[in-house]
């Protein structure tokens, strides 16, 4: 694979805890409005879990405005159902602008935590039957390593898609930790964040979905300006959150070096990060920092805007990029922007984003 070659971003499609849409969720990141709540939900200490959550209304104003009328399948899981919800209008919103009537290759992020879908309608069914024409089960794919799926995902477009006959490619992930039983799992570890417990994450929700070219007359333009990619670095980490080998940060430093092969205008100004306040993640990217110094410059700013809309899972990757490009567009400088993501797994990814000028 040719390091030169790049993808742009042809559709942004976001729903989270503090936007129900793409712009309302930039504003309210750059704002540093908090989505955080006390939930039902209680520790095992009996203290109120924060969440990020999608208030029901919103889902409800949803349904009633749209018109959505999903299958439910034979049971109902909340989860599922609103995985559903949020995958349906953000790639909705994601394949608004698509100057094609065409079914769009798709690659689905999902989580690293699986539940049980016995008798739960088919999400992918459901996609196809209200993003049609460009969804098709036929042309979708899916991977299961949670927060950098989706760079993952673009890493198999660079790979094995880049020089299909198809112009546009459709990646990212809808994902939720409300689930009673997952909650418990990780409250059970003592991962989640409440009052007694500063070294936890929240747990939250949300969708983001990018539409993707290698034509740049096909990408958004703002500003006479497009959003590139670059071909990403993807790792693994042998000492991750569910290993008994040692967590050296070697995974994230190796996927640094690999998106950095690519050729970049300058020096990292920027790193976009899946940082969701546990302190485990801190190590790695200081790792990574260290050992890739000479690329990033000496005021690198690390954003991780997890302290907004909590953990998203499978859909963190594709709305740091979503934030990462805006970002950009907002900006008269000349930057360059790091994104990357790491899962509770061995998977990390990484990736080059930056903004081209197209005439």
């Amino acid at each position: 694979m040719s390091i030169d070659k790049k993808l742009y971003i042809a559709g942004i499609g976001v729903i989270s805890p503090v936007g129900f849409n793409t712009q309302m969720t930039v504003t309210a990141v750059e704002a540093g409005v908090s989505g955080y709540v006390l939930s039902d939900f209680d520790s095992h200490t009996g203290e109120p879990l924060k969440l990020a959550l999608i208030s029901d209304d919103i889902f409800n104003k949803i349904e009633i405005e749209t018109g959505l009328e999903l299958d439910q399948g034979n049971r109902f899981n909340m989860r599922h159902d609103r995985i559903t919800i949020m995958a349906t209008i953000a790639l909705q919103e994601a394949c608004s602008k698509l100057k094609s009537d065409k079914a769009v290759p798709f690659i689905m992020a999902h989580s690293e935590y699986p539940y049980d879908k016995t008798d739960l309608s088919s999400l992918t069914d459901n996609l196809a039957d209200h993003v049609s024409p460009w969804i098709d089960s036929k042309l979708t794919r899916s991977l299961s390593s949670g927060r950098p799926a989706s760079i993952e995902a673009i890493d198999m477009i660079f790979n094995y898609l880049y020089d299909s006959e198809h112009d546009y490619f459709i990646v990212g992930g809808s994902d939720s930790y409300i689930d009673e039983e997952l909650i418990q799992k990780l409250d059970a570890e003592d991962r989640l964040l409440y009052m007694n417990n500063a070294d936890g994450f929240v747990a939250g929700e949300g969708a983001a979905y990018l539409v993707l070219t290698k034509k740049p007359e096909l990408a958004l333009i703002k500003n006479n300006q497009a959003i590139s990619i670059a071909p990403p670095g993807i790792s693994e980490e042998q000492g991750h959150l569910n290993s008994q080998l040692p967590y050296k940060g070697e995974g994230l430093y190796l996927a640094f070096k690999g998106a950095l092969k690519s050729p970049i205008k300058q020096k990292i100004s920027t790193i976009y990060s899946s940082l969701n306040g546990e302190h485990h993640w801190a190590k790695e990217l200081a790792v990574a920092q260290m050992r890739n110094n000479p690329f990033l410059s000496e005021q690198v700013e690390i954003k991780h805007p997890a302290e907004c809309y909590g953990d998203i899972g499978a859909a963190t990757s594709t709305m740091l990029i979503a934030l990462s490009a805006h970002d950009l567009w907002n900006t008269k400088t000349i930057d360059t922007h790091l994104v990357y993501s790491s899962s509770d797994g061995p998977k990390r990814g990484v990736l080059i984003v930056e903004k081209v000028n197209v005439k």
